[in-house]
């Protein structure tokens, strides 16, 4: 059995979606599914719970993502163990792929399937910003994170509960040496990126603050890290492909790092920036 840990904060327009595609094909038992609904305020754990002969939906009031990922951990049984954001779609095939990397004895100790974007409802300069981040080194060497990432049993006990941090995906990335983390490229999973360009500095902002928080809680991390400003500027720099995009790109880095170094000033980086326009009119895509 797998084991999958969703955790919720007032995702009701997408909970069914993801849980929707996650089930559509897995066998009865196959997987082991908790979603915990942190701090909601909308109908998220209804929604969820019209799954309940096959999730089991936990709510606790704070609204904190590593309290719910850590919630979770105390009911799942299993590994494989995937963490997913409520928001991405991950199918059974992707789950079974992914797991089949993580098994007993393997030198992969976290894994991701591969990103997809669909940038379709987007903006022009978010689908431009996202064709420059599609071609850099942090989305095409082994991605891990921007939405569901798994460990293997011997990676997850690389560390105990999950830190009150904001960048729980890059802390999973870091908990790894490269060589020990891999995307499945087998696999997929879908990301539903910003309609707007403000949802996306939204995200890169918080992304941002919470590299910053990783890299002073735990410097440590830092030597597992095999991506950097510089390598990503000299593909924008070396690509023509990229040149039409790379303003895109960089403007809005250089916006959510400058915010990002703002809130850290004001001490105010765990302040969660939330993008909602991915979430309008959410529907299920065939797959």
């Amino acid at each position: 059995m797998t084991s999958i840990v969703i955790p919720a904060y007032n995702e009701g327009p997408v909970i069914e979606r993801c849980l929707e595609v996650l089930l559509r094909d897995c066998e009865k038992d196959e997987f082991e599914i908790v979603v915990v609904c942190n701090g909601c305020s909308d109908d998220t754990a209804q929604r969820a719970r019209r799954f309940s002969d096959r999730v089991q939906v936990l709510e606790i009031p704070t609204a904190s993502k590593t309290a719910a990922l850590n919630l979770g951990d105390q009911y799942v049984t299993s590994f494989p163990r995937f963490y997913l954001d409520a928001d991405v779609e991950l199918d059974a095939a992707s789950v079974r792929d992914v797991a089949k990397l993580l098994g007993e004895g393997s030198e992969v100790l976290v894994a991701s399937p591969q990103a997809v974007v669909a940038v379709e409802h987007s903006s022009f300069l978010v689908r431009s910003f996202y064709k420059a981040w599609t071609a850099l080194p942090y989305f095409r060497e082994d991605l891990i994170g921007s939405g569901v990432y798994a460990f293997s049993r011997a990676g997850r006990e690389r560390f105990g509960r999950f830190p009150d941090i904001i960048a729980d995906d890059e802390f999973a990335r870091l908990s790894a040496k490269p060589a020990e983390r891999r995307a499945c490229k087998s696999s997929t999973f879908t990301i539903h990126p910003p309609r707007s360009v403000w949802g996306l500095i939204n995200i890169h902002t918080r992304a941002r603050a919470g590299s910053y928080q990783l890299s002073r809680l735990f410097p440590e991390m830092a030597r597992n890290n095999n991506t950097n400003a510089g390598r990503s500027l000299k593909v924008l720099a070396t690509t023509p492909s990229l040149w039409l995009h790379a303003p895109a790109y960089l403007g809005v880095m250089y916006v959510a790092k400058f915010r990002a170094e703002r809130k850290l000033k004001k001490h105010q980086e765990a302040e969660w920036n939330r993008d909602v326009t991915s979430r309008q009119g959410a529907t299920v895509v065939a797959h």
